[in-house]
């Protein structure tokens, strides 16, 4: 991202600019160099010793290409996996020992935000198999996208809006501390390896706590992304009425992927038997005004699936019952399917 000089008073002044030229005080002595991030004490400070303005270096927003259609599928996936690479690299430098690019993470949030108008080509990528391999990185991304369609299906403003999807593509940050042999485990963890994988919330916290271009409600998020409604998860054992917004809309949205993954231990399952457990498997559990705002939204992209039947027949979704989203109306050759009515069918896979 390019960033000019800009000469500010420093009331104006926010944590996370850098200084463009160095700052003397009114004796003529070097209080800062020039490139020095600020924080929030540092602008205090200079306050408190009488300086008026500095010059810092403002981040340009970054141009977007005339001819850059997110409605294009082939466009879209070009950016997406490009993101993708950005976070597995992100995640990597910290796995390494560095500290966390923030700047890197911002300008994958600014991508995201990009894409706010391309829902269909969202899911569509959330839906396609990908590396187990690559999971972890895959999965930060996707959550990070349906935490701002969630948070756009909510009405949120803007400022809201890009605090999810900054939550969304760090809430798991915290596994960069989680040794692989855990982390990769094809089989079932035990008790001891359990309560290490759980700690991964709270290392993702102490890594962004700190950071003043990270919101303490983000970083609240990020810490408590497994809490439940009814106190059942962790690390705390929280209720929903002690959790803010972001976390619940994290939850929700790492759920969902999570479930329609390819992971090591299981085989993915299909976008409707996970809107089946969300929907009526996850009382008490979910924040029902987000689940339900969640629910009633990304189904309507399902309209028009191609899926086989347990059958063997294939068709075409043709519409989403309300009462059971999981089983919709399926259009198989000149006959429709209610698979709502029948017991026994119902949607093995997309094709």
């Amino acid at each position: 991202m390019k960033s000019k000089k800009v000469v500010l008073p420093i009331n104006k002044v926010k944590p996370g600019m850098k200084t463009a030229e160095v700052i003397f005080n009114n004796m003529g002595n070097i209080m800062l160099w020039d490139g020095v991030p600020l924080d929030s004490v540092t602008i205090e400070r200079l306050k408190n010793i009488g300086i008026q303005e500095i010059t810092v270096l403002i981040d340009e927003p970054r141009e977007t290409e005339p001819d850059r259609n997110y409605d294009s599928p082939e466009i879209f996936a070009s950016s997406y996996e490009r993101d993708a690479e950005y976070t597995r690299n992100m995640f990597l430098a910290i796995s390494s020992g560095m500290a966390l690019d923030v700047n890197t993470a911002n300008e994958i949030v600014d991508s995201v935000l990009e894409k706010s108008e391309s829902h269909r080509n969202i899911i569509d990528s959330i839906t396609k198999v990908k590396s187990i391999d690559e999971y972890t990185y895959y999965h930060s991304l996707n959550v990070s996208m349906l935490c701002m369609m969630i948070g756009q299906w909510l009405r949120l403003d803007e400022y809201h809006v890009r605090n999810l999807t900054q939550a969304g593509l760090l809430h798991d940050i915290g596994k960069v501390r989680i040794p692989a042999g855990i982390l990769n485990k094809p089989g079932k963890l035990t008790e001891e390896e359990f309560e290490e994988m759980k700690r991964h919330s709270e290392y993702g916290y102490n890594m962004v706590k700190n950071i003043d271009d990270i919101s303490p409600e983000v970083a609240k998020a990020i810490l408590t992304h497994h809490e439940k409604e009814d106190g059942s998860g962790y690390p705390f054992g929280l209720t929903g009425d002690k959790l803010n917004l972001y976390s619940k809309v994290v939850t929700v949205a790492d759920i969902f992927d999570a479930m329609t993954a390819n992971r090591i231990y299981k085989s993915k399952d299909t976008p409707f038997k996970v809107f089946e457990l969300m929907q009526h498997g996850s009382f008490g559990i979910l924040d029902p005004v987000v689940l339900d705002v969640f629910l009633t939204n990304v189904t309507s992209y399902y309209i028009g699936a191609k899926v086989m039947l347990n059958t063997g027949e294939t068709g075409v979704v043709v519409f989403m019952n309300k009462q059971n989203y999981s089983r919709p109306v399926v259009q198989v050759g000149d006959r429709y399917i209610d698979t709502s009515v029948s017991k026994f069918v119902r949607i093995k896979e997309f094709i």
